[in-house]
């Protein structure tokens, strides 16, 4: 069978603030906007935040939502860092535990693939995940996989690939979770609460995986590092969908997926990039 010569896509992702699309560049030089899933699940409705904005204030309400993507963030870089063969290392700026040359010498061994911790309970978190990795045991296929889909014109970012061996895992409380054996699209939860969008996401990261790639998910795993689980390894959450409920997952998506873009018809990215350095100051030349 001959090969095909045709490159794959270049994808970017746009940012505007909370919108996430993504630039899918042709080989032909053409070039298409996709909407991230989140974009689109932004449309659904959370009564129980409407509740928590009523009981503290929009202003408050922000301020603490802003710190909680932060956080997510710096748990999602570590976490990525982590399942590629990279160190996640706690400093502490108030009692430092390495001196600046243990840190170079560390990134240095790690070749620069490096994540530093300053807060206790970030670093809980990713120890969390580090024992599921030791319990699990899955072989990365790939961490922060972007994916896209031809067909549904939207994209977004899959925390994990993982291929799991059938087995049972105590990873979710006192009963051990069964897993099939086969690939899973796995997404990291930092937040209190584990909302069940996340289905919907993982199942359409599932759908765009396989488009792409022509490999069938067996299922999807939603890790959540805030639950409240007192057994199996404390405080982690994983959430497992099976292939049928992947499906009714996927099902619910289209619908939101339908009425997103009943209501977004003209919806595209905005497409401004501002200096990464900005100055006033005039440089001179030497005479």
């Amino acid at each position: 069978m001959q090969e095909s010569t045709e490159k794959a896509p270049q994808i970017t992702l746009v940012e505007w603030f909370d919108e996430h699309w993504y630039k899918i560049e042709r080989e032909n030089g053409a070039a298409d906007y996709f909407p991230s899933v989140t974009t689109k699940l932004g449309i659904v409705a959370k009564p129980f935040l409407a509740t928590w904005r009523g009981d503290i204030g929009n202003r408050e309400a922000n301020l603490r939502l802003f710190e909680a993507q932060e956080r997510g963030t710096r748990i999602h870089h570590a976490w990525y860092t982590l399942t590629t063969d990279g160190a996640v290392i706690y400093q502490n700026w108030k009692r430092p535990i390495y001196t600046d040359q243990q840190l170079d010498d560390l990134k240095l061994q790690y070749n620069g693939n490096v994540a530093i911790m300053a807060y206790q309970d970030e670093m809980l978190d990713v120890w969390k995940l580090s024992k599921f990795l030791e319990v699990v045991k899955p072989k990365v296929i790939a961490s922060e996989l972007t994916v896209y889909s031809d067909r549904y014109q939207e994209a977004g970012t899959v925390d994990n690939v993982l291929e799991i061996a059938e087995g049972d895992y105590q990873v979710n409380g006192k009963s051990p979770l069964h897993l099939p054996g086969g690939i899973y699209i796995a997404d990291l939860k930092t937040g209190n609460v584990f909302d069940e969008n996340a289905y919907m996401q993982t199942a359409s990261y599932a759908n765009m995986f396989t488009e792409m790639r022509g490999v069938p998910v067996v299922g999807t795993l939603g890790i959540h590092t805030n639950s409240k689980n007192r057994t199996g390894i404390e405080g982690l959450g994983v959430y497992y969908r099976n292939q049928a409920e992947m499906h009714e997952d996927f099902q619910d998506f289209r619908h939101v997926s339908d009425m997103w873009s009943r209501k977004n018809k003209q919806a595209k990215p905005r497409l401004f990039e501002f200096p990464a350095l900005l100055t006033l100051r005039k440089e001179t030349q030497n005479a």
